[in-house]
């Protein structure tokens, strides 16, 4: 063997040897660090997942309310002074202005309405007047056939009501009249109120065949204004051609209980939102709650309280405060009234054609300053 090969084959078998001596010493490095880190591990207990335990919180239990809920609703003062609940007599004064007026003439003719007349088309009446009005006279012609009547007077401003009353004291030689309201104080300057009479030139009277319209007045929201037996509390003599529309279900008591407008808005204060409330059934079978709620004076609104979800009207009563008519939900049968009249009786042919007019009837005296219309 040449001496070059000897020293390559002595090269390669010690290059074998530091290979081996490396690997153990990789392998003992490896080993020691093991035992080092056995040796200075910490043990950790495991332990099994167990189900998730639903945690009981505290509650707390509201009870639900006994009673009926109320809201309340932010009403204008100005409220008080302009509905159709107003008490307008000699005592107060009516301070509502001329807002919702119609005329009765034009509402008639887009009610294409033929049961009853109106004078000519400055008769104003308010707008809700105007409906209850057209939809009770024209049921009273269904059910008599009749359709005599004429509606002589609405609404009338203060200046025209003093030309009435100044009339009436130079008629009758004193210093008041017993017979026109005074001037500002007078119904007519609501809206709210009309005066009938006749077409054929009758006076109204309310009898006959016309004791339906006192009878089911109400249904419409409808009072006889100046009844015979309560004179002494209107200070108006009895008037059986003024009626006044005072909304549902404030008419059916009413004329169910034989009361005034003074007597129905006196009893009304008895039943305050604090205390017991007025419970009624009006003529639909709808059951209502009403009370009296004071107005907050000095500030523009006050806040009145409302069934919750209700269908409810606000009034005011002219003097100091809101008459509130919640209806409940509950529903009763409503009474049936007889009607007056046999109309099956009535032939209609032979009846006045009740077509309006503008202008006089040649054949009656339907003046504005008409005694019978103009008393109040």
């Amino acid at each position: 063997m040449s001496k070059k090969k000897k020293q390559k084959n002595t090269a390669h078998t010690g290059k074998r040897v530091l290979d081996v001596l490396l690997s153990v010493a990789l392998v003992a490095g490896v080993c020691c660090g093991g035992v080092y880190v056995a040796a200075k591990s910490i043990p950790i207990e495991q332990t099994p997942l167990s189900p998730t335990t639903e945690i009981e919180l505290p509650t707390e239990t509201i009870p639900a309310p006994s009673g009926p809920v109320f809201d309340s609703t932010d009403v204008e003062n100005s409220v008080v002074f302009n509905s159709p609940l107003i008490l307008v007599n000699n005592d107060y004064p009516c301070l509502s202005g001329e807002d919702g007026l119609v005329s009765l003439y034009e509402k008639k003719l887009e009610a294409d309405s033929h049961s009853f007349s109106v004078k000519d088309d400055t008769v104003q009446v308010q707008a809700e007047m105007a409906d209850a009005l057209i939809a009770m006279l024209n049921d009273f012609y269904d059910a008599t056939y009749d359709d005599n009547i004429i509606v002589l007077s609405g609404y009338r401003s203060k200046e025209h009501q003093q030309e009435l009353y100044d009339e009436d004291l130079e008629t009758t030689g004193l210093d008041y009249s017993e017979r026109v309201s005074k001037p500002g104080y007078s119904e007519h300057q609501t809206g709210w109120g009309v005066d009938l009479s006749l077409y054929d030139g009758s006076d109204y009277d309310g009898t006959g065949i016309y004791e339906w319209i006192n009878e089911h007045c109400a249904e419409y929201g409808i009072i006889l204004r100046y009844p015979e037996n309560k004179t002494e509390i209107t200070n108006i003599q009895y008037e059986p051609w003024h009626y006044r529309y005072v909304g549902k279900p404030h008419a059916a008591y009413i004329m169910q209980n034989d009361l005034c407008l003074e007597e129905y808005i006196d009893l009304i204060k008895e039943y305050p939102y604090e205390g017991e409330h007025l419970t009624f059934t009006d003529t639909d079978g709808k059951t209502y709650e009403i009370y009296y709620c004071q107005e907050d004076a000095g500030y523009d609104t006050t806040s009145v309280p409302v069934l919750s979800g209700a269908n409810y009207t606000v009034y005011g009563n002219n003097i100091d405060g809101f008459i509130v008519a919640v209806e409940t939900g509950e529903q009763a049968v409503p009474e049936t009234t007889e009607t007056a009249g046999d109309a099956s009786a009535v032939d209609p042919e032979g009846e006045p054609s009740g077509e309006d007019f503008a202008g006089e009837d040649p054949d009656a005296d339907l003046s504005s300053d008409d005694p019978g219309a103009d008393a109040e």
